[in-house]
């Protein structure tokens, strides 16, 4: 099933001979390897009868009739791969790649889909180099019914919304935790996987607890977990007296927004909370009033308790790495960059929501003198690799871009502090952000490749992405 990447022209029907709706070059049909005439023709879900005439001509064009267009919900298509698969006489325009995001969007032509705006402009760039269709929609755009989306595409620079069939594959790029859970969208998210076969990756938002239950099991990422549970106020008074200081997550929580820490100094408890204009610091003079007051803050939220760790700090700020780990044209994890995230002098968490900055991690590490027996930006890069995998293997989902966040404590040992499985898109986490295109954009086109070349064909039941492998220890009873 060779592929070859071809220009789309739709010619009005009164131009075709009859009985004919595709006109290419004999010298395309050779390369496709199209034996069979009349055959079907697929673009995402949508599918027509297609049959061709050939011309002499030595290029890559094939003109399509509007009748056969309009079937196929197509419009004019500069670069886009054609496939013909000879065991169903079916030649197969795409991929569709298409990107749900929150909601419609409510900016202008230039920030249409506000901060996101580079990000899914890139997607649309890279695919059409590489002969994927990329289309971007909500979930209230999803016609299940009518196996079809309404979508915003690219086209001359510009974005102009269109319908088109369902796509090949769906990357969820929905950040709200809210929004995702309703029960409208997690039924059509499971209709897309189970009825019309559909690959969602990153189908899900990932709770911290959750994350520590999975990776708790195996027994090298075991060693790399701060100490956690749910929290209770008899949990929480218990490690405070063990550890000098105790970290209070939400449990859902994200862009380290309502992280609390809580420390003793000087005979006093101190409590630091993160809030957007910057550290509010609280005291009480005992443990019981300290317990109380958290009580209180935290009322019925679903929160966290956790180990406080003596991380190593920069320029006297909180620091970590975030490591993007992705999956490439072959299905493989690979790590697509790696970061040092610097607190703003004014915050206890790095993230860049709250005014951190973001360095290349090599350069920061190089710096850390004072560390021993510090890791190399390569043993960095491979933990994160091996917890990735670890995490695929136990947890239940298809995942395959994660941002891991890890952490060095003053002995140099590396602390595995959050899996995210929506990293930011936002031109503020890109350490080079004049690039055109950023290479976390072109693995996802390259994983799309993967997916709908690899898996048995587009809209088949798709194979599972988890490999086998041997887990190291049974974790806790």
């Amino acid at each position: 099933m060779g592929g070859q990447k071809v220009q789309i022209q739709i010619i009005p029907e009164s131009q075709f001979p009859r009985n004919i709706n595709m006109v290419m070059s004999r010298m395309l049909a050779k390369k496709l390897k199209i034996e069979t005439n009349p055959f079907w023709v697929t673009f995402g879900s949508a599918t027509a009868k297609g049959a061709i005439a050939f011309t002499n001509k030595t290029n890559n064009l094939v003109r399509m009739s509007s009748r056969l267009a309009s079937q196929l919900k197509m419009i004019n298509q500069p670069l886009i791969q054609a496939r013909f698969d000879s065991r169903s006489f079916r030649l197969r325009f795409g991929p569709l790649f298409g990107i749900l995001i929150n909601a419609e969007p409510q900016g202008k032509q230039d920030q249409l889909f506000g901060l996101m705006t580079r990000f899914l402009e890139e997607c649309c760039a890279a695919g059409q180099s590489q002969g994927v269709r990329v289309a971007i929609f909500s979930p209230e755009q999803l016609d299940l019914k009518s196996w079809e989306t309404g979508a915003w595409v690219r086209e001359k620079g510009r974005w102009i919304f269109t319908r088109l069939p369902l796509p090949d594959v769906i990357y969820n790029r929905i950040t709200s935790r809210k929004l995702e859970q309703q029960d409208q969208i997690q039924n059509k998210l499971y209709q897309l996987k189970t009825h019309f076969h559909i690959p969602v990756f990153n189908e899900k938002f990932l709770n911290k607890y959750q994350v520590y239950q999975i990776l708790i099991k195996d027994e090298r990422t075991r060693e790399m977990l701060p100490e956690t549970y749910p929290f209770r106020v008899s949990r929480f008074k218990e490690l405070l007296q063990r550890y000098p200081t105790v970290y209070l997550k939400p449990n859902n929580g994200s862009l380290g927004s309502g992280i609390i820490k809580v420390s003793r100094s000087g005979g006093k408890w101190i409590c630091q909370s993160s809030t957007p204009g910057g550290t509010l610091t609280r005291t009480t003079k005992t443990l019981a009033e300290m317990c109380k007051l958290m009580a209180q803050r935290i009322g019925r939220q679903p929160y966290l308790v956790q180990q406080g760790l003596s991380l190593v700090k920069y320029d006297q700020r909180q620091m970590d790495f975030r490591v993007l780990v992705q999956k490439n044209r072959t299905g493989d994890w690979r790590v697509t960059s790696s970061v040092a995230r610097i607190a703003n002098s004014q915050h206890i968490v790095s993230n860049l929501a709250r005014g951190g900055t973001v360095r290349k991690a090599a350069d920061v590490l190089k710096e850390l003198n004072h560390i021993p027996g510090k890791p190399t930006d390569r043993e960095i890069k491979a933990t994160a690799l091996e917890i990735a995998k670890t995490f695929e293997y136990l947890a239940e989902g298809h995942f395959a871009e994660l941002g891991i966040d890890l952490a060095l404590d003053t002995k140099g040992k590396i602390w595995l502090i959050e899996i995210n499985s929506k990293p930011s898109k936002t031109d503020d986490t890109m350490v080079n952000p004049t690039a055109n295109t950023r290479p976390s954009v072109l693995r996802l086109i390259e994983y799309v490749h993967f997916l709908t070349e690899t898996a048995g064909g587009p809209h088949s039941p798709p194979f599972s992405p988890k490999p086998v492998r041997k887990i190291r220890g049974r974790g806790p009873t």
